[in-house]
């Protein structure tokens, strides 16, 4: 079975049960990003790809295999902080298996961000090696970072430039524009927007790419995504769950949407006479996991 497969029969699996609608977020500014993007790839040495560490295939942008061709390429998994330490070992040997030149990193730790640019200077060996035998300097080393909406790259970048390079948020959609920023006397980095692609098919992967952060809530509804992730924390981060929310047993024994309303009771997220909140309970949840408070989850799987 190939990876691929293996990754949808997991998803199917972990989501029987929702019905859920097209997951489609294509703003125009994307669109515009991805045409720039293209354009700019006659300027830049190695490409540092971003993905998700928790989703490292429902976050690849197929788009840019169309985009990169041949083009010398880094992909960086980020928040490996919250992705399960088990599963991300078994990625780790994946990627070297396939001799993918990849590494786990977590942007607002630091977390093996000094082993980017040696890895990246590694891959320019030959030809900078063919340019000093003409007798030429080797130029500057020209880095373009791209990936998926709130997956990590402003963080990023602030950290090897050691400054406030460019915004951050919590919510996709921050970086607008391309701008190259020096990493040093011999780096440069051009940052891009977060582009995701026009039609997202498979709708599992839609799921895990809005409970992860690449796309605004609003366009799913936190309604779903809250019920959704419940369903998968009953079954893979229990103990965390009943912890965090000072839960039963018992209430794993119910429906997300059941669940929902005991957490929203113990936190207090209700209306003035005592009736639920449901949209401030459904973002409590999708908060806290976003913040790493409901335990490491993994929601793409290798093979075994």
């Amino acid at each position: 079975m190939s990876l691929k497969n293996k990754v949808i029969e997991d998803s199917e699996q972990l989501g029987k049960g929702w019905d859920t609608p097209d997951i489609n977020w294509y703003p125009g500014h994307m669109l515009k990003a991805k045409k720039e993007l293209a354009k700019q790839l006659k300027r830049v040495d190695v490409v540092l790809e971003m993905r998700d560490a928790r989703i490292p295939v429902s976050s690849a942008n197929h788009d840019f295999e169309k985009l990169l061709q041949q083009k010398k390429r880094i992909l960086l998994f980020n928040k490996t902080n919250l992705a399960d330490e088990d599963t991300t070992r078994k990625w780790k040997a994946y990627f070297k298996k396939m001799d993918t030149p990849s590494l786990f990193v977590d942007a607002l730790n630091k977390q093996n961000l000094q082993e980017i640019l040696p890895l990246s200077r590694k891959l320019m060996r030959e030809k900078w090696s063919n340019f000093r035998k003409r007798g030429i300097r080797p130029p500057s080393l020209k880095l373009l970072i791209t990936g998926i909406p709130n997956v990590g790259k402003s963080s990023l970048i602030n950290r090897l430039s050691r400054r406030k390079a460019t915004e951050i948020g919590p919510t996709p959609g921050v970086t607008k524009h391309q701008n190259w920023i020096k990493l040093g006397k011999d780096v440069e980095l051009l940052d891009t927007p977060g582009i995701l692609w026009p039609k997202i098919e498979n709708r599992e992967a839609g799921l895990r790419l809005a409970i992860t952060g690449a796309i605004k809530d609003s366009i799913v509804g936190t309604s779903l995504l809250s019920d959704y992730l419940l369903g998968i924390l009953m079954l893979q981060s229990q103990e965390q769950l009943l912890k965090h929310y000072h839960l039963t047993e018992e209430n794993l024994e119910l429906l997300p949407a059941d669940l929902l309303e005991k957490i929203a009771e113990k936190r207090g997220c209700l209306k003035s006479g005592g009736a639920i909140d449901h949209p401030r309970a459904e973002s409590l949840v999708l908060r806290d996991f976003r913040a790493g408070k409901l335990g490491r989850l993994s929601f793409d799987l290798p093979e075994t």
